[in-house]
């Protein structure tokens, strides 16, 4: 289990350097108050947090996700990898290499496992990529937020409490919380109907609107309220693929190889399920007779 830092238990105090998805313009500091740690943190650290004293344009308590390579689970090492574990050093020397443009490699390419610098700025460029792609998706999908998937209220930094020596600035990004349990951890008798459809319907708007998600699985998917089930809300944009110059028939083509809106519903059928419209079929039957 990764080490959780003081500032991201319970009862941490944290200051955001943050600007509003609605106005880009205007820069401020707000402070948050940790309320609970969404562990386990895999690529990105999501913290539900109090905003105080309130801020106007963004609820109070919100989700706070945090894009500091320090905590990735991926340090602990895979079967193809050894352990990476940070370090200021090491941190620091991929900073600095950076800041001359010493760093060539995509951040796709893994380096040697000697390099700790090198796996910095891995780490690093990383997770500057998934944030960058986070905020333009929940940018295209404005339409969506806050019916199907989260509202994004804003975007900017973690300011590091004092003292600190770190050249990283973690990014971060304010959402609306969403209570209730992801699509693994409910009973898919408690799933009606019209709600999986909704989800399927809100994957094919998805990709209407230049985004394909390329995560779809039942951790990224809440469903809520979790007292009398009414809604499914799709999260976690990190990975998504954003149409740039395509044609119509090139996005076309990019959603039709993915095919999404057919991978949700045959993962709803996996979990059991039902997305199906019954009264439709009625319908047509009734008409065929």
């Amino acid at each position: 289990m990764l080490y959780l830092h003081p500032y991201y238990q319970p009862g941490a105090q944290l200051t955001l350097n943050i600007r509003s998805c609605a106005d880009d313009k205007t820069e401020r500091n707000v402070q948050a108050t940790v309320a609970k740690a969404l562990t386990p943190f895999t690529m990105s650290q999501v913290l539900l947090v109090e905003i105080n004293p309130p801020t106007p344009g963004i609820l109070p308590s919100v989700i706070l996700k945090v894009y500091d390579p320090r905590f990735l689970q991926h340090r602990e090492g895979t079967k193809s990898s050894a352990p990476h574990p940070w370090t200021l050093a090491a941190e620091t020397t991929a900073a600095r290499r950076r800041a001359f443009g010493a760093h060539t490699f995509l951040p796709t390419w893994w380096p040697d496992n000697n390099d700790a610098a090198g796996w910095e700025e891995y780490y690093y460029s990383n997770l500057q990529h998934m944030f960058k792609n986070e905020l333009a998706a929940y940018t295209r999908l404005l339409p969506l937020q806050g019916c199907s998937i989260p509202l994004c209220y804003a975007h900017g930094t973690l300011v590091h409490p004092a003292p600190s020596n770190r050249l990283v600035v973690p990014r971060v990004l304010l959402l609306s919380y969403v209570p209730g349990p992801n699509l693994r951890a409910i009973h898919p008798s408690r799933v009606a109907p019209h709600v999986a459809r909704a989800l399927v319907d809100t994957v094919r708007a998805c990709g209407a609107l230049g985004v394909v998600h390329d995560d779809i699985r039942p951790d990224n998917i809440l469903i809520t309220p979790s007292d009398e089930p009414s809604q499914a809300i799709l999260i976690d944009f990190a990975n998504a693929q954003l149409r740039t110059d395509e044609s119509d028939e090139e996005w076309n083509w990019t959603l039709q190889e993915n095919d999404e809106p057919q991978l949700t519903e045959m993962m709803l059928e996996n979990l059991g399920i039902d997305h199906s419209d019954k009264h439709r079929t009625t319908r047509i039957e009734n008409l065929e007779d």
